[in-house]
């Protein structure tokens, strides 16, 4: 059995890989616990732990300094130019965030489809990739919370006081007009890059959304789409097994 961690800014998620194949996944925790989770788990008889960071280098040094102190073999898994059948767009191709190789690189073992990928978290990625794995590059934009928090912290007189409904229309009000302002911004960006998208590709692309923060779509419009969960897992599973 292995070990397989993907590492945020803040949060880290942590998933058991078994000799079948498959992976369970045992929670999302604070940074600052990720001793306190492992520990029980080091004792099972783990052969080794997978990871992929986005998070401070205190993160990754800490898998490093726990997987040492256990006299376990550690993995840490990077971007790459070319890798599963999947090629960068990036010319500096390490630069592209190791969470959406890793999705690039799961999304095209399933589907070997052109594809779209759209996730959405604090920020929002948004990736094109080809039937036969060239990734045509993307965008990064805020996500909801992003976009709240800037305008928030930066006006006097704009407020924000519950929860959006699941309607996205013209608000009589400024909280509502808030939240239904950086929806329809969210919204707009993947409209605006389908179309780009479509161009490129000559087709309709599988479009995939991911990410927590796709509640902040409208139900009625993503009806049509993939949901997935766990795309960076999925990808680091691939090495774990291949690698």
């Amino acid at each position: 059995m292995q070990i397989l961690i993907e590492a945020g800014n803040t949060y880290v998620k942590v998933a058991q890989l078994f000799d079948d194949g498959n992976f369970e996944l045992l929670g999302r925790y604070p940074s600052r616990k990720l001793e306190m989770v492992l520990e029980p788990l080091l004792e099972n008889g783990i052969g080794r732990i997978v990871f992929a960071s986005v998070g401070p280098v205190e993160v990754d040094n800490s898998i490093q300094r726990i997987s040492q102190l256990a006299n376990i073999p550690v993995m840490q898994v990077k971007t790459l130019r070319k890798d599963f059948g999947v090629k960068n767009a990036y010319a500096e191709y390490q630069y592209l965030g190791v969470d959406r190789w890793l999705t690039l690189v799961a999304i095209h073992q399933s589907f070997k489809k052109p594809t779209v990928i759209v996730d959405i978290g604090t920020a929002l990625t948004f990736d094109v990739m080809t039937e036969d794995g060239k990734h045509l590059g993307g965008w990064i934009a805020p996500g909801y919370q992003l976009m709240m928090k800037a305008v928030l912290e930066n006006t006097t007189k704009v407020f924000s006081d519950r929860e959006h409904g699941d309607e996205l229309m013209f608000a009589d009000n400024t909280a509502d007009g808030l939240k239904n302002g950086c929806r329809a911004a969210l919204l707009g960006l993947i409209e605006y890059g389908l179309g780009q998208a479509r161009d490129k590709l000559k087709t309709e692309p599988e479009v995939i959304l991911c990410g927590g923060g796709v509640r902040h779509l409208p139900k009625s419009w993503g009806r049509g789409y993939q949901h997935r969960s766990d795309l960076v897992l999925e990808g680091l599973a691939l090495y774990a097994k291949c690698r």
